[in-house]
């Protein structure tokens, strides 16, 4: 089958880039012929892509600059749109040689000269194809918009749209000029696709109007790299497992290929990672691991003031480390600073005005931390052991590494204990719990959106393993942190009183429900059968 996938950005770190580039590498996997349309810088180091094409200023004509081949039966060739430098985003981040601006501030003649870029570039690609099975575009706006003007929607048989949480929630929500654009987009496609059922009625419910989205819309989840993310090797100690890390991490740097991540800076790795992650003792310490944006909204501040209070219930010491990028860096290292440190009242400053040090933080994020200052300035006991605790210890017991890619994260993912995701903000899929399961390791996620989803395929499983009378579900509220920092040392203590059999048994439970549910071949083979006009069965 010939599918066209257009992806207006790139192919690593958030959720959709990943998920562009897996269904990409199972396409081809399958035998498929792909034309991938994106904005990927190192199309080369991908086993997947075969040739990489360039197109001119104009974007009337394209030219192959890379070629290789590929170990699959399938093949992917990449065109990558001349943008003239300007690239609209749901989120704001830094990309080097874009000049980027959030599409909720564009004006309509900065998206229209946008959209004729791709437009312009997509009817090439058209000429020179000839013919598809399936056209395949990602977010609601704006690559289902320029892919139906163009001239690739005429020698598509099949449009299908893969919907996307942050689209909606960060841009279309936010100005009606860009709902018109959905509704433009929803318009030109037979298929809309959701990564959950949650995210299909948070959309249907914004466009309730829109008659066709029941007959529409369906629901495939989205999958996990079952190649990449995999448990800890049996007989196979954490800091065996680490040392080649380390070592290409070190090798690197020496060459120069880790740089420091400045300000608001993205998608690098902090100058000294090797250097950071060898000073933790992986037998001995017990690893709480998040990965992903370093944003607010990723609650990855609720995780941080949890710290003292997983530090007070542990014989065993814990180590927590954060990879990840984005703008909110500084306000969590505040946080971490205040609390060695022993700054009381600098610190609750930070935990109940947040906006004050980052103007891009919500004020309403303070309601996530609410139970925790209440406690802290209501109860005198809890507050002197809380600081006490913290005071000259969580600076060690919490490393930053910046960004770090998923050949490297599988690596961390297996060797740790838990990880977290304890979003505030509704998340269209949990992905991240899906790397952790296919990795062995039970995921702690906040109880809510695709998120939820997630946890009712996993929580009862491990129910003879780790005590759940204990724990609590971790609904985005007052108490978030509490019960945050209750059920991390309920799993940890679970984890310390298990022998090696035991532990092999959780990594194994953990895995196949990945297998049985998630695998990128279901995934992949169900949108495919959207071409082939078969009805999906209700999910």
């Amino acid at each position: 089958m010939r599918v066209i996938l257009i992806h207006g950005y790139f192919l690593k770190g958030t959720g959709s880039n990943l998920f562009v580039k897996n269904v990409c590498r199972e396409l081809c996997r399958l035998g498929h012929e792909v034309s991938l349309v994106c904005q990927e810088e190192n199309a080369e180091d991908l086993d997947f892509i075969g040739e990489v094409y360039s197109f001119s200023p104009d974007n009337s004509r394209c030219e192959l600059i890379h070629k290789k081949d590929t170990p699959y039966d399938g093949e992917c060739r990449m065109y990558q749109p001349n943008l003239n430098g300007f690239l609209p985003v749901y989120v704001y981040d830094e990309y080097e040689g874009y000049t980027v601006k959030e599409l909720k501030s564009c004006t309509r003649e900065e998206i229209e000269s946008y959209l004729s870029c791709n437009v312009k570039a997509l009817d090439c690609l058209a000429e020179k194809l000839g013919h598809a099975d399936l056209l395949w575009t990602n977010h609601t706006i704006m690559q289902p918009v320029y892919g139906a003007r163009s001239q690739l929607r005429k020698i598509c048989k099949k449009h299908v749209i893969t919907v996307h949480g942050s689209c909606l929630n960060f841009a279309v929500r936010e100005k009606e000029l860009l709902q018109g654009y959905a509704w433009e987009a929803m318009a030109g496609a037979e298929t809309i696709a959701f990564v959950s059922e949650f995210s299909k009625v948070e959309f249907q419910n914004f466009f309730r109007f829109y008659p066709d989205i029941e007959k529409k819309g369906i629901v495939i989840s989205g999958g996990v790299d079952l190649d990449n993310f995999a448990p800890l090797p049996e007989g196979k100690s954490k800091n065996q497992i680490m040392s080649p890390l380390l070592a290409k991490l070190k090798a690197e740097e020496d060459a120069g290929a880790i740089f420091a991540n400045g300000g608001e800076s993205s998608w690098k790795t902090d100058p000294d990672v090797a250097e950071k992650l060898g000073r933790i003792d992986f037998e001995k310490e017990q690893i709480v691991l998040y990965y992903g944006k370093y944003l607010w909204t990723k609650g990855i501040q609720n995780l941080l003031a949890a710290v003292p209070l997983i530090m007070q219930c542990r014989d065993k010491a814990a180590h927590f480390v954060l990879v990840g990028y984005g703008s909110s860096r500084a306000y969590l290292e505040a946080m971490v600073e205040a609390l060695d440190e022993g700054r009381r009242s600098e610190y609750l400053k930070l935990l109940k005005h947040p906006e004050r040090f980052h103007a891009g933080i919500d004020p309403a994020a303070a309601l996530f931390v609410r139970g925790l200052v209440r406690r802290l300035e209501m109860d005198k006991e809890f507050a002197e052991d809380y600081f006490a605790t913290a005071r000259g210890n969580v600076r060690k017991a919490v490393t930053f590494t910046g960004f770090l890619g998923h050949e490297d994260l599988r690596t961390l993912i297996a060797c740790a204990d838990v990880t977290v995701a304890p979003s505030i903000f509704p998340e269209a899929f949990g992905l991240v719990g899906l790397e952790a399961l296919a990795s062995g390791i039970v995921p702690v996620l906040s109880n809510h959106s695709g998120y939820g989803e997630v946890i009712r395929n996993y929580v009862e499983i491990f129910s003879e393993h780790f005590d759940k009378t204990k724990m609590y579900p971790l609904y985005p509220d007052q108490d978030m942190v509490l019960r945050m920092a209750n059920n991390i040392c309920v799993l940890l203590s679970g984890y310390e009183k298990m022998n090696e059999a035991q532990r092999n048994s959780v990594r194994q439970r953990a895995r196949k429900i990945s297998e049985d549910l998630y695998s990128w071949e279901s995934v992949v083979r169900k949108y495919l059968r959207c071409a082939e006009n078969v009805l999906l069965p209700p999910l």
